[in-house]
């Protein structure tokens, strides 16, 4: 049988056991494990800083362009804003907090997730739909961006700062996605309410305007 060096995960036999790599000549055993992993956290901290920043400087402008064409397309934004709030949880998801995503047990992980997912679509919605404004909606569309990426990078981080450390999930870390949930469930529940409300209003005043 045979297990990857924690350095450079290069497949190394149980049974002779180095105290070194003959692969890369790092430390094996307990302090090389523990050493490896210290690293490769602080290595996938700095590239997503790193992501980030670009994320930042690049996204922007694009966002400045689309926020100054959207008053064109008119009702056309019902379909834009949707689908701009899916690319960019796709994007951050894929290019953002990918590698730092893989280093998070599986709860802390779903978790984040969800917590990046609601973000999206609480802030996400109203904020690129507030770009059909001209002119002001180009300076609401460039702040949802930085914000949504900014809550993204920040939230994975933290998690990702916990699980070095070997935290367990601190309470918040529950309570924020799972409050979330509920309040989206319970606002759901209320449009659909409200607008089967509506229908029976609306249909109850044509029978009557009908009426002898």
């Amino acid at each position: 049988m045979k297990h990857g060096c924690p350095w450079c995960l290069e497949e190394l036999p149980i049974r002779e056991k180095p105290a070194v790599c003959p692969h890369c000549g790092r430390p094996l055993g307990e302090m090389g494990e523990l050493q490896a992993r210290q690293l490769r956290f602080e290595r996938v901290e700095a590239a997503q800083t790193a992501t980030f920043r670009q994320m930042l400087i690049w996204g922007a402008p694009i966002t400045a362009v689309i926020a100054l064409a959207m008053p064109l397309v008119h009702f056309g934004a019902i379909a834009v804003v949707p689908l701009l709030v899916g690319l960019h949880l796709v994007v951050a998801r894929v290019v953002l907090v990918r590698d730092a995503q893989r280093l998070l047990r599986p709860v802390r992980k779903f978790l984040n997730r969800w917590l990046g997912r609601f973000a999206f679509l609480w802030i996400g919605l109203p904020g690129y739909g507030a770009m059909t404004v001209p002119l002001a909606g180009i300076l609401v569309g460039v702040g949802t961006f930085a914000l949504l990426t900014s809550v993204v990078h920040v939230s994975t981080m933290v998690g990702l700062e916990r699980e070095k450390a070997g935290k367990d999930l601190a309470v918040w870390e529950k309570l924020v996605p799972v409050a979330l949930a509920v309040l989206t469930v319970g606002l759901l529940l209320v449009g659909m309410a409200l607008a089967v409300l509506f229908g029976w209003s609306a249909a109850a005043i044509m029978d009557w305007m009908q009426s002898p």
